[in-house]
């Protein structure tokens, strides 16, 4: 062990100082996050609805390809993989938004005793912020195609509420573990790249051959966009779903616990 190297945590200790920076300041967290997307979009007029913008026009363009591709209706493709690109943007953005999350923050870090909540909360809160503004995108689809909406649609709140319990878990994990391990960052980054590829995004699970399920069976980011775009496309999700979303949110967590006590001890070290 190093000279610089300071006992683990305790997990008591280790939920009082995340509890501290994000829990007893969530409403600190949020505005801060509110004023990060203001600024960003400063003096512009329609502001932080370029992203949707943006967005749009990338589900458009991505739709045309892949039903050329898969020789199905752009129609029918626009809903399933427009949702997908909305919470498949979640996914990435609080996968590589929290690698960077306490690098970005060092100054921060090394000249004030912010808890490290404060600064996960800021990052989360701001990716969910971007992805209300994307609900636009929903609604028109809601207009124009033929999205079967019901009860089931509901089921979607919950879906959404895992996906928010598991960027609590990723940003402080990547960040704190991409803080020790500088290269990893980039790392991160481009396996996230490749997992986009691999993913049923813009292309239906169901068109894989049984001897390549497995490509869907043991992709982890296949459930998190199921268990929310299955509901909203007014389809239930498979009980598989739930079960696989809820034993890796629980993983997750655990794996939080450890490297927190391990980490957050020698974090002015690391940035």
């Amino acid at each position: 062990m190093s000279s610089n190297d300071v006992s683990p945590e305790s997990v008591s200790d280790v939920f009082r100082h995340y509890s501290k920076g994000f829990l007893t300041n969530v409403f600190t967290s949020f505005y801060w996050s509110h004023m990060d997307v203001r600024c960003r979009y400063r003096r512009s007029i329609i502001g932080p609805f370029w992203e949707t913008i943006n967005m749009l026009v990338m589900i458009m363009g991505m739709s045309f390809v892949s039903s050329a591709i898969f020789s199905v209706s752009m129609m029918g493709m626009l809903p399933y993989l427009g949702l997908g690109i909305i919470f498949w943007s979640v996914i990435s953005t609080s996968i590589n938004d929290g690698s960077a999350c306490l690098i970005g923050n060092s100054d921060l870090i090394k000249n004030s005793n912010l808890g490290i909540g404060n600064f996960v909360g800021r990052t989360v809160f701001k990716i969910y912020i971007t992805t209300a503004h994307h609900t636009l995108i929903y609604v028109i689809g809601l207009i124009f195609l033929d999205i079967n909406i019901n009860m089931i649609t509901l089921l979607a709140i919950p879906g959404i509420l895992l996906l928010f319990l598991n960027s609590l878990w990723v940003v402080p994990t990547l960040a704190l573990i991409c803080a020790r391990y500088r290269d990893l960052e980039m790392i991160v980054k481009n396996l996230v790249m490749l997992s986009f590829f691999v993913t049923p995004i813009f292309w239906n699970s169901d068109v894989v051959r049984s001897n390549r399920r497995f490509i869907v069976d043991y992709n982890p980011f296949y459930y998190y966009l199921e268990i929310v775009r299955a509901p909203l496309l007014g389809e239930i999700p498979d009980l598989k779903v739930y079960i696989v979303v809820i034993l890796l949110t629980l993983f997750g967590y655990l794996l939080l616990t450890v490297t927190y006590s391990r980490m957050r001890p020698n974090l002015a070290f690391y940035v």
